[in-house]
């Protein structure tokens, strides 16, 4: 990131749960002249006078940190659909969301476990990839609850009936953000103290509550 961002004021800001931790954390690291904030495991914040400047700015950061997605064969529907049956579960909303569940290495990323709080707020605690000769009925039974997504490999990704919108939204970053990682990184993942930090917390709590509701 430092080669690539050379030029720019920018500055890193070590994982902290949202709120308070998260802004505890960024007044530490800030430093005057500072516009460009690369927070780990949450994402990029960028500043500037105008609204313009600012769209400006975000996009030559992310012109400048791009990767391009490793390409991946397409999902098999035929066989996700005939995984689906009477189970209530269905297709992803994108069908870009399956690619994670078809490239060999996003799907390593992802059963790795949480690589950002939204993804445990709205998917649970990392992923669930399916085991050889796993149904449905099969994960559930292993897992003791009913995932809001599975990965199937090699076919593609199958959403809980009732996943709500930011749900699905976050399986289809997940897509996004792991096929753009580099094979050879090292991953910084959620703690499992930190699941349960956002897992318990009452404003999370309360803003999944309305986003049920708005569903």
């Amino acid at each position: 990131i430092a080669k690539r961002l050379d030029g720019l004021e920018w500055a890193y800001v070590p994982y902290r749960r949202p709120g308070l931790p998260l802004a505890q954390g960024i007044v530490e690291r800030l430093r005057p002249g500072v516009d460009v904030l690369i927070l780990a495991n949450h994402g990029l914040v960028v500043a500037a006078e105008t609204v313009a400047g600012a769209e400006a700015l975000l996009r030559r950061v992310t012109g400048l940190l791009a990767r391009p997605p490793r390409e991946v064969a397409e999902p098999n529907l035929v066989a996700l659909t005939a995984l689906i049956g009477h189970t209530g579960y269905r297709l992803p909303a994108d069908v870009e969301a399956h690619a994670v569940a078809i490239d060999p290495e996003s799907r390593r990323m992802a059963a790795g476990g949480s690589l950002y709080p939204d993804h445990v707020i709205f998917l649970g605690q990392g992923s669930v990839v399916a085991r050889p000769g796993e149904d449905v009925m099969r994960v559930t039974e292993r897992c003791g609850t009913a995932p809001v997504a599975i990965l199937f490999p090699g076919l593609g990704v199958l959403m809980r009936g009732d996943a709500s919108p930011g749900a699905n939204a976050m399986q289809r970053c997940l897509a996004d953000v792991t096929a753009r990682v580099d094979v050879a990184a090292k991953l910084n993942y959620l703690t499992a103290a930190e699941n349960d930090e956002l897992i318990n917390w009452d404003a999370e709590k309360y803003r999944q509550k309305l986003n049920a509701a708005g569903s």
